[in-house]
């Protein structure tokens, strides 16, 4: 039975993954027409409401759509977590582990803006790496598979 339920989130992880790759392929691509003005790259029907919408707008709009991915992300590692172990300890630690993470890119934008004056240096890279985790079933995963070992050194 709990192989059923870690193929399906799996699944599900992989589906959510693609969804959001198609979407921030084609919204940079869309970027990418609007400020250089080609018309070169395709735009699939499902994303040209976008070409209506200002370069400024869907540049900003990003930092929204990605908190959504991370969210999507958070609650299907929080339900895999929280089917696929026993306990609450572990969504504990998917919580504080998001926490952090968000935590730790926010202070790297915030100090390559205010301190380099822009977004472009290693500080946005590892910022955007550090949201890369975040959107993404690793942490699940880590946790699903130590699982044994966390309970285990709590046994006498």
């Amino acid at each position: 039975m709990k192989i059923r339920w870690l193929v399906t989130f799996l699944v599900l992880f992989w589906l959510l993954g693609y969804l959001r790759e198609y979407f921030f392929v084609n919204l940079n691509n869309i970027m990418y027409q609007k400020y250089y003005g080609h018309t070169t790259l395709p735009i699939p029907n499902s994303m040209q409401y976008f070409l209506s919408i200002s370069y400024g707008s869907l540049y900003y709009s990003k930092y929204l759509y990605t908190l959504v991915s991370i969210l999507l992300f958070f609650g299907l590692s929080y339900l895999a977590v929280k089917k696929l172990s026993p306990g609450e300890k572990l969504a504990f630690f998917l919580a504080y582990s998001y926490l952090i993470l968000l935590i730790l890119a926010g202070i790297s934008m915030v100090y390559g803006y205010f301190i380099n004056n822009r977004l472009q240096d290693d500080e946005y890279t590892v910022s955007r790496w550090l949201l890369g985790v975040t959107q993404s079933p690793i942490i699940c995963l880590i946790l699903i598979a130590s699982e044994k070992l966390y309970y285990k050194s709590f046994k006498p």
